[in-house]
């Protein structure tokens, strides 16, 4: 009788240990895999994600100017987009602008820097393979590789305009275009939407006349 219960009390201490081992190889498994699913997400992530971030506003760039070049061709004038009239004495009584070119070509430019945008982002962008370290010494280093990181949300072009006094009765009148491209970063763990904004000088012109002030600090457009 002795004998079976020193048995049965040796088989409790073996089967607690067992669950012991168990509960503690679980918690290691459960914190390696927290620990690196934070690693990744504060540090490996963020090197890719500033890698990327340097490419997108390159590509926005790139695609803005494209587009405005192939819009535009050097063929919408000033009269083209603004109306002046002067009363009798030459002074500008109104400035409006021509709402439906100014759509039309606005409508133009974003649809071009979109497809031209997303042309080169669906190509991906070339990160080095030491920035998957997390290490910021070394990101840079070893060969790329294309990851497929970022995607464009939205394209919006809007009109605005600038005027700056050129001499007595003189005003120069700059119309610009404001592109704003919105990229996604998509990795898992990590999801985040960066604007990058283009201004272009699209046409100007000096006005002879003395402007109403509701037109220098007010806008034309939008």
């Amino acid at each position: 009788m002795i004998e079976c219960t020193s048995e049965y009390i040796w088989y409790k201490k073996r089967k607690r240990k067992f669950k012991l081992k168990k509960f503690f190889a679980f918690f290691c498994v459960l914190l390696l895999l927290s620990g690196s699913v934070l690693y990744f997400k504060y540090f490996i992530s963020e090197q890719i994600f500033k890698l990327s971030a340097d490419y997108a506003y390159s590509y926005c760039t790139q695609s803005v100017n494209s587009a405005v070049l192939d819009t535009l061709n050097n063929q919408v004038k000033y009269s083209d987009l603004v109306q002046v009239e002067k009363n009798t004495q030459g002074n500008i009584v109104l400035i409006s602008a021509n709402s439906h070119k100014v759509n039309y070509i606005s409508r133009e430019i974003a649809q071009s820097t979109e497809i031209r945008l997303k042309s080169k982002l669906d190509g991906g962008v070339p990160v080095p393979i030491f920035a998957f370290s997390g290490i910021g010494l070394i990101s840079g280093l070893g060969n790329c590789v294309n990851v497929k990181t970022l995607n464009v949300t939205n394209v919006v072009c809007e009109f605005n305009s600038s005027f700056t006094s050129v001499g007595i009765n003189q005003t120069l009148h700059s119309i610009y275009a404001d592109i704003k491209c919105e990229v996604r970063f998509s990795i898992p763990f990590n999801n985040k939407i960066e604007s990058h904004k283009s201004s272009v000088l699209i046409t100007e012109t000096i006005l002879v006349g003395s402007v109403p002030d509701i037109y220098l600090n007010g806008k034309i457009f939008g």
